[in-house]
């Protein structure tokens, strides 16, 4: 059994809402030959519940506003000094 505080902390957007809760894993189903991805979330009042992946983000990364996921796509441009 794993420990409240072993698990990560995510805000599900669900009708609307924010909601708390705790990641416990992704769940893969199989259903006609068509595999889909759930996330298997407990919310705070305790219940169990299944979400898309989409509506469900990690909340215990801290945000840094001076880098950008697009920097490390971008080429660099380096100027070469000829003599």
């Amino acid at each position: 059994m794993q420990n409240k505080n072993d698990l990560r902390p995510v805000l599900v957007l669900h009708k609307g809402k924010s909601l708390k809760g705790f990641f416990h894993r992704f769940v893969y189903k199989l259903a006609n030959y068509h595999s889909e991805t759930h996330v298997l979330v407990e919310l705070e009042d305790g219940k169990l519940r299944y979400f898309d992946p989409f509506y469900v983000q990690f909340s215990d990364r801290k945000k840094n506003p001076d880098k950008s996921s697009d920097k490390n796509l971008k080429p660099k441009n380096k100027k070469v000094e000829t003599s």
